[in-house]
């Protein structure tokens, strides 16, 4: 089943007109809904992050979800569009501010397309991006947050870990996109060949590297992390309206820290 889902996946990428410049080939990987992790993550993000079955009964009130698998998947940017932001230092370029814009449109269609792909092979399924339930919050231990983060869902799938920049550095790299279903499908979940959540980080691992400080143009990131009011209030008060008046795009995003470091397009510690 694990081959059928990769397989669509991997269809709808080399199909789908939305993605036709954005995603290279997608990292897949599984675990189970009972993963303790993901209470854990109440304890580590906040009481208002939702457990896998917290969101199945959103859209299945009264039912349990005795057994199941988060699915989650990484969207690789493309070479293309990564080397176009490589050559900016202050705003993204034009490629990679529609690929952040309208990359996470098809990241959604694929949410949706998964979800309605696995509900009509019988199991019942959600993607928590999707749910009522799934929202944007600003706590007062971690900052801007959410109700279901895909970037620590992936972490519990064994798809790599957080670096310095509080991006999620896989095999293919920190730049991508990442999303999500939960099912009652039951699929063995990947092995986290990781110790530490920032195994992958060269700062973190090995006290060396800091590139990203140095990408970084609102100085959000230092060796004590990433500052997420800085990063926010930069992107929103410069990059926004900049970016929207040249490129006609709304939501581009920045992605400095993400193009031009050692983690750009693998984990660099292996």
């Amino acid at each position: 089943m694990k081959d059928i889902i990769e397989n669509e996946i991997k269809r709808f990428l080399s199909e789908n007109e939305e993605n036709k410049f954005f995603a290279d080939t997608p990292l897949v990987g599984y675990a189970d809904v009972k993963d303790p992790l993901f209470t854990k993550y109440k304890e580590i993000i906040g009481d208002f992050h939702l457990t896998p079955e917290e969101f199945f009964r959103t859209s299945y009130p009264g039912e349990d979800l005795t057994e199941g698998t988060v699915i989650s998947w990484i969207l690789p940017i493309k070479e293309s569009v990564r080397d176009t932001n490589r050559t900016q230092d202050l705003m993204p370029s034009k490629e990679w501010a529609h690929g952040r814009n309208f990359g996470e449109q098809f990241n959604k269609s694929l949410r949706e397309h998964m979800q309605e792909f696995l509900r009509d092979k019988g199991y019942k399924t959600i993607s928590p991006m999707l749910s009522e339930k799934w929202e944007r919050i600003k706590s007062d231990s971690v900052g801007y947050a959410s109700s279901w983060s895909e970037r620590h869902g992936a972490y519990a799938c064994g798809l790599g870990t957080f670096g310095l920049s509080d991006g999620f550095i896989t095999e293919k790299g920190i730049a991508h996109r990442c999303g999500s279903v939960v099912t009652e499908l039951k699929l063995e979940p990947n092995t986290r060949g990781y110790e530490s959540p920032y195994e992958n980080c060269l700062f973190h691992s090995q006290d060396k590297c800091g590139a990203c400080m140095k990408k970084c143009p609102a100085g959000a990131i230092t060796k004590d992390g990433h500052d997420k009011d800085i990063c926010h209030d930069y992107i929103r008060e410069q990059v926004m309206a900049a970016v929207n008046e040249k490129y006609g795009v709304k939501m581009p995003g920045c992605g400095l820290c993400q193009v031009g470091v050692p983690c750009e397009k693998k984990a660099p510690v292996h």
